[in-house]
């Protein structure tokens, strides 16, 4: 009797955390439209000539000092390409970064 072999799994989505398929040449989230290099994992859109949804950031928890005293959020618009909505990508990736706001704790 001998153990099982280990499978490879295709990374998830960085965006919404879905599966991604490989098509042969990168893996592909088809709800955030978004195509990953196979080595790099760089995404880019699956067409390369649409432009980002742009939808603001929504997300209430972001405004300063509602989390933790002196800390907020640099918000960014949505990063996926215009249109994802379409495809079952629901969300929005707007990639905020945490921040310190001036006088705040460190």
């Amino acid at each position: 009797m001998s153990l099982p072999s280990a499978e490879h799994q295709s990374p998830s989505c960085g965006a919404c955390q879905s599966e991604t398929s490989h098509d042969g040449d990168d893996f592909v989230c088809e709800d955030c439209q978004l195509a990953f290099d196979s080595y790099t994992l760089e995404a880019r859109f699956l067409d390369e000539d649409v432009e980002p949804c742009g939808k603001p950031c929504e997300n209430t928890w972001h405004g300063d000092h509602k989390i933790h005293r002196g800390q907020g959020y640099r918000c960014h618009p949505c990063q996926l390409p215009k249109g994802h909505e379409e495809f079952g990508g629901w969300h929005h990736w707007t990639g905020c970064e945490p921040i310190l706001l001036d006088g705040g704790a460190s």
